[in-house]
C-alpha cells in the first residue's frame, strides 16, 4: 500500500488518508469506450475526514468520489473516466485531490495508450506548415524532483522538401529535446522527445506541489513557418532526504480559522494569526495572500528564526458586503511538509439599511 504524499515517511503522525495506489497505467486500450478506474483510499487516522475538492487536469478526465464524510477505519474512492473517443495515442492525466486531513492534496495519475478504432484514420490530423503532429500538447503528469520522465511527440514531413530540426529557442534548463531523426525526407515520420529533468527544476526554484505549464518553442528549417511549438504541463514535487528534514524550519498555526460573528456594516474585522517556527532552519514566510481586494493581510516578519514567533495580521473590510462573509489568506513558507497553509477570516455583516431610511451603521476598526 503507498502512502499518500500528504505524508512523508518519518512523519505517519500527520498522516490521516492513505491510497492503495496513486498511479494506474491501463496500457493499451481501444479507443470508444471510457477508460474508467478507481483509486480506494482508507482513513487512517482518528477523526472523520471528508474529500473537499477534487478536480482533473482536463476536461477529458471525469472524476466522482465519495461525497460524505469517511469515519476512521472505514474507505472510500476516486473514480476517474478518460474519455478516449477522438483521442488516439498516448495520454498522461491527473487528478489532484483535496480533503480536511491536510492542507497538502494529493495527485492521482491514470495514464495509457489508445488505439486508434479504425485502421484507415490519418494520424498527423494536427498540421503546422510542412508538418503534421498526432499531438502538440501533453501532460507530464507528477513529477518529482529525482526523476526526469520524457514525453515523445511523433511527426510526419507532408511537405515537398527536407524539414531539419535545429533545437530549441530561449529552451529552460529543466528541458532537453532529441529528434529522430533530426531531418526528415518528404513523407517521413520522426519523432520529438521533451525530457524534463526534475533536479534542474529544482535548482531553478521549482516549487513543491506546484503546477507547470510549459510552450516548447522549436527552430527548423521549414521553409513556411520555421517555429514549431509544443506544450506539456503537469504537477511538480520536491523530493527531500533525511538530512534535509533534519535541519529543515516547520511552520506551526496554532489558530486557522477565525469568526468575528455579526458586525455592523461598514466596521473592518481584524485578527493576528500566529504562526511559529519549531523546526531547526530559518522559516520564510515568502508570499501572504488574501482572496480579495477587501482583505488586507501583512506579516509582522518575514523571517522567523528556530523558536521565534510573529503575527499575520488580516483586515477585513465590510464596507458594502453584507451578509455571511469568508474570506481566506494563503501563506506561503519554506516549510518543506506544509509550505502552503490557507487561513480563515469569517464573519456575518448586517446590513446597513436594517436600521431605518437615511440610517446607516457605525464605522469603526474591530480587533479581535
Amino acid at each position: 500500500m503507498q502512502v499518500s504524499r500528504i505524508c512523508l515517511i518519518g512523519y505517519l503522525l500527520w498522516a490521516q488518508v492513505s491510497f492503495e495506489k496513486t498511479e494506474h497505467d491501463f496500457g493499451e486500450i481501444t479507443e470508444g469506450a471510457p477508460a474508467v478506474y478507481t483509486f480506494i483510499f482508507k482513513n487512517v487516522g482518528d477523526k472523520p475526514v471528508k474529500l473537499t475538492s477534487v478536480k482533473a487536469s482536463c476536461g477529458c478526465t471525469t472524476p466522482s468520489w465519495t461525497q460524505e464524510e469517511v469515519p476512521p477505519g472505514a474507505t472510500g474512492q476516486v473514480q476517474a473516466s478518460y474519455d478516449t473517443k477522438g483521442r488516439p495515442g498516448h495520454f498522461v492525466k491527473t487528478i489532484t485531490v483535496h480533503h480536511s486531513a491536510s492542507e497538502t492534496p494529493t495527485i492521482l495519475t491514470i495514464r495509457g495508450v489508445v488505439k486508434s478504432a479504425t485502421q484507415t484514420q490519418e494520424k498527423y490530423t494536427e498540421v503546422d506548415a510542412s508538418l503534421g503532429w498526432t499531438k502538440r500538447r501533453e501532460s507530464f503528469g507528477h513529477v518529482k524532483s529525482d526523476q526526469s520522465p520524457s514525453l515523445t511527440f511523433e511527426v510526419k514531413n507532408i511537405g515537398q522538401a527536407p524539414v531539419e530540426f535545429l533545437g530549441g529557442i530561449d529552451l529552460k534548463p529543466m528541458f532537453r529535446l532529441s529528434f529522430v531523426p533530426t531531418v526528415l525526407a518528404p513523407g517521413q515520420e520522426g519523432k520529438v522527445i521533451v525530457t524534463l529533468d526534475g533536479k534542474a527544476a529544482r535548482a531553478a526554484g521549482w516549487k513543491n506541489q506546484s503546477g507547470f505549464y510549459e510552450v516548447i518553442r522549436i527552430r527548423t528549417t521549414d521553409p513556411v513557418s520555421p517555429e514549431k511549438q509544443l506544450v506539456v504541463n503537469g504537477s511538480f514535487e520536491i523530493v527531500y532526504s533525511a538530512e534535509e528534514l533534519a535541519k529543515a524550519p516547520k511552520a506551526v498555526f496554532p489558530v486557522t480559522e477565525f469568526n468575528g460573528g455579526e458586525v455592523l456594516e461598514g466596521q473592518v474585522v481584524e485578527y493576528r494569526f500566529p504562526i511559529r517556527n519549531e523546526g531547526k532552519g530559518d522559516l520564510v514566510i515568502e508570499s501572504v495572500k488574501a482572496s480579495c481586494g477587501c482583505t488586507a493581510v501583512e506579516p509582522v516578519e518575514k523571517i522567523l528564526k528556530p523558536g521565534q514567533s510573529t503575527e499575520i495580521l488580516a483586515k477585513f473590510d465590510s464596507r458594502g458586503r453584507p451578509g455571511p462573509q469568508h474570506k481566506t489568506i494563503t501563506v506561503e513558507t519554506n516549510d518543506p511538509l506544509n509550505g502552503r497553509v490557507v487561513l480563515h477570516l469569517k464573519a456575518t455583516v448586517i446590513s446597513a439599511s436594517n436600521f431605518g431610511l437615511g440610517g446607516s451603521a457605525p464605522t469603526n476598526t474591530t480587533s479581535y
